[in-house]
């Protein structure tokens, strides 16, 4: 499996893991994440994100939340 492949599939788990919290579909959260720029800070801190295991789901959840809320401010 390559770099590119894993980081994409890590994307697509975070837009499944907040569309399912939020209850919205995958296709809003994916075009809210790209309209907020949630995708490229989910890329830039892949290496710290994607390490912290399955447990760590909610909280990579709250950070986009709170991510998305500061975007949402400016």
């Amino acid at each position: 499996m390559n770099d590119n492949f894993k980081k994409i599939e890590f994307l697509s788990f975070c837009i499944e893991m907040y569309a399912n919290r939020s209850a919205i579909s995958g296709v809003v959260v994916a075009r809210q994440f790209d309209e907020f720029g949630i995708l490229d800070f989910l890329l830039e801190n892949y290496e710290t994100l994607h390490t912290q295991g399955w447990q760590y789901t909610l909280p990579i959840i709250n950070d986009i939340i709170k991510y998305r809320q500061n975007k949402k401010t400016k």
